[in-house]
């Protein structure tokens, strides 16, 4: 049992319920004792052969299991809201008793129950493409067990943390070739090199290059548990000015991926536009607002199948960098999650993360053609000219044009909104379609404004550029 990982999702469950103003320690030293009471409550009147044999009828071992359960929770969370680490409250406790108590006999052997050994999950880190730290890398996949660290020759590759996390799991693997994808194929080989060795171990490659995926879809029709974790580097807004974390100008990171191709002469960082006020209703800012909901429910519409994170760690990640929030287990971030999955619009099954299609806008042709057949001929696809078109696919039609335009590009947010109502000449409204798409193109970072509003430069198509380069 991960007992951290443990006391990290309870606080997302209670932040998830708001009820974050009632879990005080003092509330739930109370309610730890009533879940104690009931425990007892159980074996009440009992003789102590009864209170032996109660738990040999399955229907009544399952209610002492609930009550132990609940006891154990709020102990978990006790311990976390008083900021006691149980591990080692738990060790020193076991010395003090022992000193008090001498033993008057040896002890007695005791029997070792064999259990089961865990299969190992290795993580396999790209750090040419990301650089999580160890905890990082512990929020991001909290069963991982074993961490690779894949780095160029010429990287500084700091393993303290990782070895603070997972102590001895942690193995440091320089790029011994040369080329563009030779890490990639190194670490290609090494989750070969692991499986032919460990049977029943799990592989999670993190990186945000998408040119693992056939090969860990291969393995995964071999039988083997592979998947691709992505991780974007957050930061806090104290330390967003800072040169060392990519910044964009509008004050949020921007992911690893884009640093290089975003030179700017200085960082600002900026407040970020209140949202417009109801009228009689104060915003609350533990919760997401309606806007924030649409935004990212645009956000995720527009991204194709193999681009939407796949874990809830990511999704957690990926909601957190979007809402500007410096934890992923943020009031506001977990609301949002919590709407989106009221709203059908994810479904999470464990740390699995699934996607049902919008009932309004999904049509026979998949997101991965739509995105082809706009990526080449820059306009919308014959299949979707009988119905309006959606915010998305006027997103992509814009992006193909802008792709085609080496000079020339809108730089200013008044020219940007004129070109993108062109794209949008068949919606019913094109002027508001134009508000939408410029709003989901600022929220999945294509276009990038200053800090006055006006200016607009474009990180992502900058960044293609400077790969094909």
């Amino acid at each position: 049992m991960d007992v951290y990982a443990l006391q990290r999702e309870l606080r997302a469950f209670a932040a998830a319920r708001d009820w974050q103003p009632y879990h005080v320690p003092k509330n739930l030293a109370m309610a730890l004792m009533v879940e104690a009471a009931e425990l007892l409550e159980l074996f009440q009147w009992q003789t102590l052969a009864e209170s032996r044999a109660l738990t040999r009828n399955a229907q009544d071992k399952e209610r002492v299991a609930d009550e132990i359960a609940d006891v154990l929770l709020y102990l978990l969370q006790l311990a976390d809201h008083t900021e006691v680490n149980i591990e080692e409250a738990v060790v020193r406790k076991m010395r003090k008793n022992a000193a008090k108590h001498p033993a008057k006999r040896p002890a007695p052997d005791v029997p070792v129950v064999q259990l089961p050994v865990p299969a190992k999950v290795h993580l396999l880190v790209d750090w040419e493409n990301v650089q999580p730290t160890g905890e990082a890398l512990k929020l991001l996949v909290p069963r991982g067990t074993d961490v690779w660290l894949f780095y160029g020759p010429h990287q500084k590759v700091d393993g303290t943390s990782h070895k603070r996390v997972y102590g001895d799991s942690v193995t440091l693997v320089p790029r011994s070739g040369a080329g563009k994808n030779a890490l990639d194929f190194q670490l290609t080989y090494y989750v070969g090199y692991i499986a032919a060795r460990q049977s029943g171990a799990s592989f999670v490659v993190v990186s945000n290059d998408q040119g693992y995926d056939p090969m860990l879809e291969h393995a995964r029709e071999l039988g083997f548990d592979a998947q691709r974790c992505e991780f974007y580097k957050l930061t806090s807004p104290a330390r967003q000015t800072q040169t060392q974390g990519g910044v964009s100008e509008d004050g949020l990171p921007v992911p690893t991926s884009m640093q290089a191709a975003v030179a700017r002469p200085k960082q600002v960082a900026v407040k970020k536009k209140a949202l417009p006020k109801v009228p009689g209703k104060a915003a609350d800012p533990a919760k997401a607002s309606r806007q924030d909901v649409q935004r990212l429910t645009l956000l995720l519409q527009a991204m194709g199948p193999r681009e939407r994170p796949e874990c809830r760690a990511a999704l957690l990640a990926l909601l957190q960098t979007h809402l500007g929030e410096v934890s992923m287990v943020s009031p506001r971030v977990t609301h949002a999650l919590a709407q989106l999955q009221a709203q059908k619009r994810v479904v999470l099954k464990g740390d699995r993360v699934s996607y049902l299609p919008d009932p309004i806008t999904s049509t026979p042709l998949s997101a991965a053609k739509a995105r082809e057949n706009s990526a080449t001929t820059g306009t919308l696809s014959p299949a979707k000219k009988t119905s309006p078109p959606t915010a998305a696919q006027v997103a992509l039609a814009v992006l193909a044009s802008l792709r085609k335009m080496s000079k020339n590009k809108p730089t200013r947010r008044k020219g940007l909104f004129n070109f993108i109502e062109t794209h949008a000449i068949q919606a019913a409204d094109p002027k508001a379609m134009a508000q939408r798409v410029c709003a989901l193109l600022e929220a999945r970072r294509d276009v990038v404004f200053s800090p006055s509003g006006e200016g607009v430069i474009y990180p992502k198509l900058q960044a293609e550029k400077t790969a094909s380069a």
